[in-house]
Protein backbone atom coordinates (compact mmCIF):
# COMPACT_ATOMS: atom_id res chain seq x y z
CA UNK A 1 0.00 0.00 0.00
CA UNK A 2 1.37 3.46 -0.88
CA UNK A 3 1.91 5.86 2.00
CA UNK A 4 -0.35 8.87 2.50
CA UNK A 5 1.65 12.05 2.04
CA UNK A 6 0.97 14.33 5.05
CA UNK A 7 2.26 17.54 3.44
CA UNK A 8 -0.23 19.81 1.66
CA UNK A 9 1.41 22.35 -0.65
CA UNK A 10 -1.85 23.19 -2.42
CA UNK A 11 -3.92 24.05 0.66
CA UNK A 12 -3.70 26.25 3.75
CA UNK A 13 -2.17 24.26 6.59
CA UNK A 14 -4.28 23.03 9.49
CA UNK A 15 -3.85 24.56 12.97
CA UNK A 16 -1.85 21.53 14.08
CA UNK A 17 0.69 22.12 11.30
CA UNK A 18 0.88 25.88 11.75
CA UNK A 19 4.21 27.36 12.84
CA UNK A 20 5.47 30.81 13.78
CA UNK A 21 3.62 34.12 13.31
CA UNK A 22 3.28 34.54 17.07
CA UNK A 23 3.41 38.34 16.90
CA UNK A 24 0.86 38.50 14.08
CA UNK A 25 -1.45 36.06 15.89
CA UNK A 26 -1.20 38.16 19.03
CA UNK A 27 -2.24 41.31 17.16
CA UNK A 28 -5.13 39.59 15.38
CA UNK A 29 -6.36 37.87 18.52
CA UNK A 30 -6.29 41.22 20.31
CA UNK A 31 -8.35 42.61 17.42
CA UNK A 32 -10.95 39.88 17.97
CA UNK A 33 -11.11 40.75 21.66
CA UNK A 34 -11.46 44.47 20.92
CA UNK A 35 -14.20 43.86 18.35
CA UNK A 36 -16.08 41.54 20.67
CA UNK A 37 -16.15 44.33 23.24
CA UNK A 38 -17.32 47.07 20.91
CA UNK A 39 -13.97 48.50 19.75
CA UNK A 40 -13.52 47.04 16.25
CA UNK A 41 -10.07 46.67 14.70
CA UNK A 42 -9.45 46.11 10.98
CA UNK A 43 -6.33 44.46 9.58
CA UNK A 44 -4.50 44.41 6.26
CA UNK A 45 -2.24 41.36 5.90
CA UNK A 46 0.30 41.56 3.07
CA UNK A 47 3.10 39.30 1.91
CA UNK A 48 4.51 37.56 -1.11
CA UNK A 49 3.10 34.48 -2.82
CA UNK A 50 3.57 31.32 -0.79
CA UNK A 51 4.35 33.20 2.43
CA UNK A 52 1.34 31.78 4.31
CA UNK A 53 -1.30 34.54 4.31
CA UNK A 54 -4.20 32.18 3.64
CA UNK A 55 -3.04 29.76 6.34
CA UNK A 56 -2.86 32.62 8.85
CA UNK A 57 -6.38 33.76 7.93
CA UNK A 58 -7.68 30.22 8.32
CA UNK A 59 -6.11 29.93 11.78
CA UNK A 60 -7.65 33.23 12.91
CA UNK A 61 -10.98 32.06 11.54
CA UNK A 62 -10.75 29.03 13.85
CA UNK A 63 -10.21 31.44 16.74
CA UNK A 64 -13.10 33.66 15.63
CA UNK A 65 -15.51 30.74 15.29
CA UNK A 66 -14.58 29.42 18.72
CA UNK A 67 -13.07 26.19 17.39
CA UNK A 68 -9.81 27.05 19.18
CA UNK A 69 -9.64 28.67 22.60
CA UNK A 70 -7.91 32.05 22.64
CA UNK A 71 -4.94 32.88 24.83
CA UNK A 72 -7.37 34.98 26.87
CA UNK A 73 -8.99 31.75 27.99
CA UNK A 74 -12.28 32.40 26.18
CA UNK A 75 -13.91 31.00 23.08
CA UNK A 76 -14.95 33.65 20.58
CA UNK A 77 -18.27 33.20 18.83
CA UNK A 78 -18.29 35.39 15.72
CA UNK A 79 -20.14 34.92 12.46
CA UNK A 80 -17.38 34.67 9.86
CA UNK A 81 -17.85 35.67 6.23
CA UNK A 82 -15.10 34.31 3.98
CA UNK A 83 -14.61 36.05 0.62
CA UNK A 84 -11.96 35.08 -1.93
CA UNK A 85 -11.59 37.87 -4.47
CA UNK A 86 -11.17 37.20 -8.19
CA UNK A 87 -10.72 39.69 -11.02
CA UNK A 88 -14.42 39.14 -11.86
CA UNK A 89 -15.75 39.98 -8.39
CA UNK A 90 -17.67 43.25 -8.54
CA UNK A 91 -19.67 45.11 -5.90
CA UNK A 92 -22.91 43.39 -6.87
CA UNK A 93 -21.57 39.85 -6.70
CA UNK A 94 -19.74 40.55 -3.42
CA UNK A 95 -22.89 41.85 -1.71
CA UNK A 96 -24.97 38.96 -3.04
CA UNK A 97 -22.40 36.48 -1.76
CA UNK A 98 -22.33 38.12 1.68
CA UNK A 99 -26.14 37.98 1.77
CA UNK A 100 -26.04 34.28 0.91
CA UNK A 101 -23.39 33.47 3.53
CA UNK A 102 -25.19 35.35 6.32
CA UNK A 103 -28.49 33.68 5.51
CA UNK A 104 -26.80 30.29 5.47
CA UNK A 105 -25.00 30.87 8.77
CA UNK A 106 -27.84 32.55 10.65
CA UNK A 107 -30.88 31.17 8.85
CA UNK A 108 -30.81 28.14 11.13
CA UNK A 109 -32.15 30.31 13.95
CA UNK A 110 -35.91 30.72 13.56
CA UNK A 111 -36.16 34.20 15.09
CA UNK A 112 -33.34 35.44 12.85
CA UNK A 113 -34.50 33.85 9.59
CA UNK A 114 -37.49 36.10 8.93
CA UNK A 115 -35.52 39.12 10.16
CA UNK A 116 -32.80 38.46 7.58
CA UNK A 117 -35.32 38.14 4.76
CA UNK A 118 -36.73 41.58 5.46
CA UNK A 119 -33.44 43.28 6.36
CA UNK A 120 -31.60 42.15 3.22
CA UNK A 121 -34.49 42.58 0.77
CA UNK A 122 -32.53 45.35 -0.98
CA UNK A 123 -30.37 42.62 -2.54
CA UNK A 124 -33.28 41.88 -4.86
CA UNK A 125 -32.83 45.36 -6.37
CA UNK A 126 -29.23 44.76 -7.38
CA UNK A 127 -30.19 43.75 -10.90
CA UNK A 128 -30.40 47.42 -11.80
CA UNK A 129 -26.63 47.65 -11.47
CA UNK A 130 -26.15 44.73 -13.86
CA UNK A 131 -27.88 46.47 -16.76
CA UNK A 132 -24.91 48.47 -18.01
CA UNK A 133 -26.42 51.88 -17.29
CA UNK A 134 -24.54 55.16 -17.56
CA UNK A 135 -21.47 55.41 -15.34
CA UNK A 136 -22.74 58.64 -13.69
CA UNK A 137 -25.96 56.94 -12.71
CA UNK A 138 -24.07 53.85 -11.67
CA UNK A 139 -21.87 55.85 -9.30
CA UNK A 140 -24.92 57.26 -7.51
CA UNK A 141 -26.42 53.79 -7.36
CA UNK A 142 -23.19 52.52 -5.80
CA UNK A 143 -23.53 54.98 -2.92
CA UNK A 144 -27.14 53.90 -2.39
CA UNK A 145 -26.13 50.24 -2.49
CA UNK A 146 -23.33 50.76 0.04
CA UNK A 147 -25.66 52.62 2.38
CA UNK A 148 -28.27 49.85 2.12
CA UNK A 149 -25.57 47.27 2.69
CA UNK A 150 -24.12 49.05 5.74
CA UNK A 151 -27.55 49.58 7.30
CA UNK A 152 -28.61 45.95 6.79
CA UNK A 153 -25.25 44.77 8.13
CA UNK A 154 -25.54 46.97 11.23
CA UNK A 155 -29.09 45.84 11.96
CA UNK A 156 -28.10 42.20 11.55
CA UNK A 157 -25.02 42.55 13.73
CA UNK A 158 -26.91 44.38 16.47
CA UNK A 159 -29.63 41.75 16.37
CA UNK A 160 -27.22 38.86 16.92
CA UNK A 161 -24.85 40.62 19.35
CA UNK A 162 -27.32 42.44 21.62
CA UNK A 163 -28.29 40.53 24.73
CA UNK A 164 -31.73 38.94 24.80
CA UNK A 165 -32.87 37.09 27.90
CA UNK A 166 -29.42 37.69 29.39
CA UNK A 167 -27.59 36.03 26.49
CA UNK A 168 -26.50 36.90 23.00
CA UNK A 169 -26.20 34.71 19.95
CA UNK A 170 -22.88 35.95 18.53
CA UNK A 171 -19.96 38.25 19.32
CA UNK A 172 -20.32 40.06 15.99
CA UNK A 173 -19.39 39.61 12.33
CA UNK A 174 -15.90 39.26 10.83
CA UNK A 175 -15.11 39.52 7.12
CA UNK A 176 -12.10 37.55 5.88
CA UNK A 177 -11.22 38.88 2.41
CA UNK A 178 -8.39 36.89 0.82
CA UNK A 179 -6.49 37.47 -2.44
CA UNK A 180 -7.62 41.09 -2.40
CA UNK A 181 -4.81 41.99 -4.81
CA UNK A 182 -7.10 40.52 -7.51
CA UNK A 183 -9.65 43.24 -6.87
CA UNK A 184 -10.98 44.97 -9.97
CA UNK A 185 -12.09 48.56 -10.31
CA UNK A 186 -15.78 47.60 -10.25
CA UNK A 187 -15.47 46.17 -6.75
CA UNK A 188 -14.40 49.54 -5.26
CA UNK A 189 -12.90 47.56 -2.37
CA UNK A 190 -11.07 50.37 -0.57
CA UNK A 191 -14.02 52.75 -0.91
CA UNK A 192 -16.47 50.01 0.10
CA UNK A 193 -14.71 49.07 3.34
CA UNK A 194 -13.99 52.66 4.33
CA UNK A 195 -17.56 53.80 3.66
CA UNK A 196 -19.09 50.79 5.42
CA UNK A 197 -16.93 51.18 8.54
CA UNK A 198 -17.88 54.85 8.80
CA UNK A 199 -21.58 54.13 8.26
CA UNK A 200 -21.50 51.36 10.88
CA UNK A 201 -20.34 53.92 13.44
CA UNK A 202 -23.22 56.21 12.44
CA UNK A 203 -25.64 53.32 12.86
CA UNK A 204 -24.12 52.55 16.29
CA UNK A 205 -22.83 49.14 15.28
CA UNK A 206 -19.45 48.33 16.85
CA UNK A 207 -18.93 44.59 16.42
CA UNK A 208 -17.90 44.25 12.76
CA UNK A 209 -14.28 43.59 11.75
CA UNK A 210 -12.53 43.37 8.36
CA UNK A 211 -9.37 41.30 7.76
CA UNK A 212 -8.03 41.79 4.23
CA UNK A 213 -5.09 39.83 2.79
CA UNK A 214 -3.18 40.05 -0.47
CA UNK A 215 0.10 40.62 -2.26
CA UNK A 216 1.91 43.89 -1.48
CA UNK A 217 0.37 45.67 -4.48
CA UNK A 218 -3.04 45.41 -2.80
CA UNK A 219 -2.04 48.63 -1.01
CA UNK A 220 -1.99 50.54 -4.30
CA UNK A 221 -5.30 49.02 -5.38
CA UNK A 222 -7.02 49.96 -2.14
CA UNK A 223 -5.56 53.46 -2.34
CA UNK A 224 -6.69 53.87 -5.93
CA UNK A 225 -10.22 52.98 -4.85
CA UNK A 226 -10.04 55.54 -2.01
CA UNK A 227 -6.83 57.40 -1.07
CA UNK A 228 -7.42 57.21 2.70
CA UNK A 229 -8.77 53.64 2.85
CA UNK A 230 -5.40 52.33 4.10
CA UNK A 231 -5.77 54.37 7.28
CA UNK A 232 -8.58 52.20 8.61
CA UNK A 233 -6.30 49.13 8.78
CA UNK A 234 -3.61 47.87 11.11
CA UNK A 235 -0.99 46.67 8.63
CA UNK A 236 0.71 43.30 9.21
CA UNK A 237 3.55 42.37 6.84
CA UNK A 238 4.17 38.61 6.73
CA UNK A 239 7.82 37.59 6.44
CA UNK A 240 9.69 34.31 5.97
CA UNK A 241 9.64 31.70 8.73
CA UNK A 242 12.70 31.33 10.94
CA UNK A 243 14.86 28.18 10.54
CA UNK A 244 13.48 26.71 13.78
CA UNK A 245 9.89 27.22 12.56
CA UNK A 246 10.77 25.66 9.21
CA UNK A 247 12.11 22.59 11.01
CA UNK A 248 8.95 22.42 13.12
CA UNK A 249 6.76 22.34 10.00
CA UNK A 250 8.78 19.46 8.54
CA UNK A 251 8.89 17.53 11.82
CA UNK A 252 5.18 18.02 12.46
CA UNK A 253 4.41 16.74 8.96
CA UNK A 254 6.50 13.63 9.52
CA UNK A 255 4.73 13.05 12.86
CA UNK A 256 1.36 13.43 11.16
CA UNK A 257 2.37 10.97 8.47
CA UNK A 258 3.42 8.40 11.07
CA UNK A 259 0.02 8.75 12.76
CA UNK A 260 -1.86 7.80 9.59
CA UNK A 261 0.55 5.37 7.93
CA UNK A 262 1.53 1.89 9.07
CA UNK A 263 5.09 2.32 7.79
CA UNK A 264 7.15 4.74 9.90
CA UNK A 265 9.13 7.49 8.11
CA UNK A 266 12.16 9.26 9.53
CA UNK A 267 14.07 12.31 8.30
CA UNK A 268 17.71 13.24 8.81
CA UNK A 269 18.88 16.57 10.22
CA UNK A 270 20.72 17.35 6.98
CA UNK A 271 17.54 16.75 4.98
CA UNK A 272 15.62 19.17 7.21
CA UNK A 273 18.37 21.74 6.83
CA UNK A 274 18.30 21.37 3.06
CA UNK A 275 14.52 21.82 2.91
CA UNK A 276 14.91 24.87 5.13
CA UNK A 277 17.56 26.34 2.82
CA UNK A 278 15.72 25.62 -0.42
CA UNK A 279 12.44 27.01 0.90
CA UNK A 280 13.98 30.28 2.14
CA UNK A 281 11.29 30.25 4.81
CA UNK A 282 8.27 30.33 2.47
CA UNK A 283 5.66 28.01 4.03
CA UNK A 284 4.28 26.89 0.67
CA UNK A 285 7.80 26.04 -0.51
CA UNK A 286 8.45 24.10 2.72
CA UNK A 287 5.31 22.08 2.10
CA UNK A 288 6.19 21.48 -1.56
CA UNK A 289 9.82 20.43 -0.99
CA UNK A 290 8.74 18.21 1.92
CA UNK A 291 5.90 16.71 -0.13
CA UNK A 292 8.22 15.91 -3.04
CA UNK A 293 10.93 14.49 -0.76
CA UNK A 294 8.37 12.29 1.02
CA UNK A 295 7.11 11.07 -2.36
CA UNK A 296 10.63 10.42 -3.66
CA UNK A 297 11.76 8.44 -0.62
CA UNK A 298 11.61 4.64 -0.82
CA UNK A 299 13.49 3.34 2.22
CA UNK A 300 11.65 4.98 5.13
CA UNK A 301 14.34 7.59 5.87
CA UNK A 302 14.33 10.92 4.03
CA UNK A 303 17.89 12.14 3.44
CA UNK A 304 19.51 14.85 1.30
CA UNK A 305 19.34 12.69 -1.84
CA UNK A 306 15.58 12.37 -1.40
CA UNK A 307 15.20 16.14 -1.03
CA UNK A 308 17.28 16.93 -4.14
CA UNK A 309 15.69 14.10 -6.12
CA UNK A 310 12.23 15.31 -5.23
CA UNK A 311 13.12 18.95 -5.85
CA UNK A 312 14.96 18.81 -9.20
CA UNK A 313 13.41 15.76 -10.84
CA UNK A 314 10.81 16.00 -13.59
CA UNK A 315 7.46 16.86 -12.06
CA UNK A 316 9.19 17.61 -8.76
CA UNK A 317 9.02 20.57 -6.42
CA UNK A 318 10.60 23.05 -8.85
CA UNK A 319 8.16 22.15 -11.61
CA UNK A 320 5.20 22.51 -9.25
CA UNK A 321 6.36 25.82 -7.75
CA UNK A 322 7.16 27.26 -11.16
CA UNK A 323 3.87 26.21 -12.73
CA UNK A 324 1.81 27.53 -9.86
CA UNK A 325 3.51 30.85 -9.26
CA UNK A 326 6.02 32.03 -11.82
CA UNK A 327 5.68 30.19 -15.13
CA UNK A 328 3.43 32.78 -16.72
CA UNK A 329 5.60 35.77 -15.81
CA UNK A 330 8.85 34.04 -16.82
CA UNK A 331 7.76 32.19 -19.97
CA UNK A 332 4.41 33.28 -21.35
CA UNK A 333 4.73 37.03 -20.76
CA UNK A 334 8.35 37.09 -21.93
CA UNK A 335 9.30 35.91 -25.41
CA UNK A 336 12.96 36.93 -25.32
CA UNK A 337 15.88 35.02 -23.79
CA UNK A 338 17.65 38.37 -23.45
CA UNK A 339 14.86 39.61 -21.16
CA UNK A 340 15.12 36.41 -19.13
CA UNK A 341 18.87 37.04 -18.79
CA UNK A 342 18.05 40.45 -17.31
CA UNK A 343 15.73 38.77 -14.81
CA UNK A 344 18.41 36.23 -13.98
CA UNK A 345 20.92 39.00 -13.26
CA UNK A 346 18.38 40.83 -11.10
CA UNK A 347 17.58 37.66 -9.16
CA UNK A 348 21.12 37.71 -7.71
CA UNK A 349 19.93 40.70 -5.67
CA UNK A 350 16.74 38.81 -4.75
CA UNK A 351 14.09 41.56 -4.52
CA UNK A 352 16.46 44.35 -3.49
CA UNK A 353 17.03 47.36 -5.71
CA UNK A 354 19.70 46.94 -8.38
CA UNK A 355 21.16 49.68 -10.58
CA UNK A 356 20.81 49.55 -14.35
CA UNK A 357 24.57 50.12 -14.59
CA UNK A 358 25.19 46.95 -12.57
CA UNK A 359 22.88 44.96 -14.85
CA UNK A 360 24.77 46.28 -17.90
CA UNK A 361 28.08 45.07 -16.44
CA UNK A 362 26.84 41.47 -16.34
CA UNK A 363 24.63 41.44 -19.45
CA UNK A 364 26.09 39.57 -22.44
CA UNK A 365 24.41 41.61 -25.18
CA UNK A 366 24.06 45.21 -26.30
CA UNK A 367 23.18 47.98 -23.87
CA UNK A 368 20.03 48.99 -25.74
CA UNK A 369 18.55 45.52 -25.12
CA UNK A 370 18.78 46.07 -21.36
CA UNK A 371 17.01 49.42 -21.78
CA UNK A 372 14.21 47.79 -23.80
CA UNK A 373 13.97 44.88 -21.36
CA UNK A 374 13.65 47.09 -18.29
CA UNK A 375 10.98 49.18 -19.98
CA UNK A 376 8.98 46.12 -21.08
CA UNK A 377 9.31 44.25 -17.78
CA UNK A 378 8.25 47.35 -15.85
CA UNK A 379 5.19 47.93 -18.02
CA UNK A 380 4.11 44.31 -17.49
CA UNK A 381 4.62 44.71 -13.72
CA UNK A 382 7.09 41.83 -13.62
CA UNK A 383 9.65 44.20 -12.08
CA UNK A 384 9.34 47.50 -10.22
CA UNK A 385 11.03 50.83 -10.90
CA UNK A 386 12.31 52.77 -7.89
CA UNK A 387 10.18 55.93 -7.73
CA UNK A 388 12.72 57.78 -5.58
CA UNK A 389 15.98 56.82 -7.31
CA UNK A 390 16.62 56.99 -11.02
CA UNK A 391 17.86 53.87 -12.78
CA UNK A 392 17.06 51.33 -10.03
CA UNK A 393 14.84 48.27 -10.43
CA UNK A 394 13.87 45.16 -8.52
CA UNK A 395 11.79 42.00 -8.78
CA UNK A 396 8.41 42.25 -7.09
CA UNK A 397 8.73 39.12 -4.97
CA UNK A 398 11.71 37.47 -3.35
CA UNK A 399 10.07 34.13 -4.07
CA UNK A 400 10.23 34.88 -7.80
CA UNK A 401 13.93 35.67 -7.48
CA UNK A 402 14.49 32.42 -5.61
CA UNK A 403 12.66 30.44 -8.28
CA UNK A 404 14.63 32.08 -11.10
CA UNK A 405 17.90 31.21 -9.36
CA UNK A 406 16.85 27.61 -8.81
CA UNK A 407 15.41 27.34 -12.30
CA UNK A 408 18.66 28.57 -13.82
CA UNK A 409 20.65 26.03 -11.82
CA UNK A 410 18.33 23.18 -12.76
CA UNK A 411 20.46 21.52 -15.44
CA UNK A 412 23.45 21.58 -13.12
Amino acid sequence: MPKINPFKPNHPVSPGMFAGRLEEIRHLEKGLWQTKNGHPNNFLVTGERGIGKSSLLQLIKYFANGDIESSYGVNFNFVTVNLVISHKTNLNSAVKLIDRILKRELGKVEKIRSFLESTWDFVQRLKILDSGIESTVQNSEIDILIDDFAYSLSETCKRISNKEDGTRLKDGIIFFIDEADNTCENLHLGYLIKAVTELLVQYECHNVMFIVAGLPDVIDKLSNSHPSSIRIFNHLIIKELSPSDRHYVVERGIEKGNEINEEITKITSKAKNLISTLSEGYPHFIQQFSYSAFDYNSDGEIDEDDVTGGAFGKGGALDEIGTRYYHSAYNEQIKSDDYREVLSIMSNSMNSWIKKSDILKEFSGADYIVTDALKALTSRKIILKNPSKRGEYRLQQRGFALWIKMFGERKK
